[in-house]
């Protein structure tokens, strides 16, 4: 597996030994394996696709300053690149000479960029989008809006919604991360929850912030419980696991099992180290 977590990105082997660590910049929300072994992931400021000998061979940047943000990137068939420019109000596709071939533009009316949005994806016929703090956005192909659903209707767990990412899954079904709120929930199309990952489901797992997700083939799901601003050590434990349609553990990663391997964020308000798990891919080798 492939993880985004804080400052880094780095790959865990089947054995959750750590064999590669790339620490880069901070923001880091997404990443991606390429075809060529390399990896693509976004950082505050662009996107980068580095090479499994640490060497950046491709960036997309923006200028360092207050007014931009990027919060997550997708590679797609056609050598494109999908990219949320949260500074800019937009969804983007560029091509590998930097030329923006698609632009959408999005609602958010917050202030700060790093109040709108966190995670875009594209699919064969739409694009969905994360706006914070508890909205999914639909577009279709052309970028019209077609769809959206406040996360409100589900009823709240814990803290505030913090809209992180939207899968789309082979049935048709979504599955939402709410962020600060603890849950993952996988939603039909007509807003229905069939699968429900928090404390009433699973009462043993604290889950600080819900972050990125991978439906495997044999339906169970890996899940990331990302320790943004933690204050609650028993909520840090498990950084990722995989969890069946029923509810077993089939494997943790846990907090101390990364500890000395990858480097941790220190958050200055508590003093806790934090590895910030956002993000899970598989890498097909």
């Amino acid at each position: 597996m492939v993880i985004a977590g804080g400052q880094q990105i780095f790959v865990i082997e089947p054995d959750r030994s750590v064999s590669w660590v790339f620490g880069c910049y901070d923001g880091v929300y997404d990443v991606w394996p390429l075809s060529n072994g390399n990896f693509l992931f976004s950082h505050k400021y662009g996107v980068c696709e580095v090479s499994h000998g640490k060497k950046i061979v491709w960036e997309y940047s923006l200028e360092h300053n207050a007014l931009n943000e990027i919060n997550s990137c997708q590679p797609l068939d056609d050598g494109n690149i999908l990219i949320l420019d949260s500074g800019n109000n937009r969804l983007i596709e560029v091509n590998r000479k930097k030329d923006i071939m698609v632009e959408i533009k999005l609602p958010s009316t917050a202030k700060s960029p790093h109040d709108r949005y966190r995670i875009g994806r594209k699919t064969k016929k739409s694009y969905y989008v994360s706006m914070l703090p508890y909205k999914v956005l639909k577009f279709d192909r052309n970028g019209k809006h077609t769809f959206e659903i406040n996360m409100n209707v589900f009823g709240k767990q814990n803290k505030p919604f913090y809209a992180f990412e939207t899968l789309p899954l082979k049935s048709g079904n979504l599955l939402f991360s709410t962020g600060y709120d603890g849950r993952f929930l996988e939603v039909t199309p007509d807003s229905k929850v069939v699968w429900e990952v928090s404390e009433k489901t699973i009462p043993w797992l604290k889950i600080q912030f819900s972050g990125g997700a991978v439906r495997l083939s044999n339906g169970n799901t890996i899940l990331c419980n990302a320790d943004w601003h933690v204050t609650n050590k028993d909520k840090q434990e498990f950084q990722l696991l995989e969890i069946t349609k029923d509810y077993k553990l089939v494997w943790a990663i846990k907090y101390d099992d990364l500890s000395g391997l990858v480097e941790p964020y220190l958050e200055k308000k508590t003093g806790m180290n934090e590895f910030r798990v956002t993000q899970v891919k598989i890498i097909d080798n």
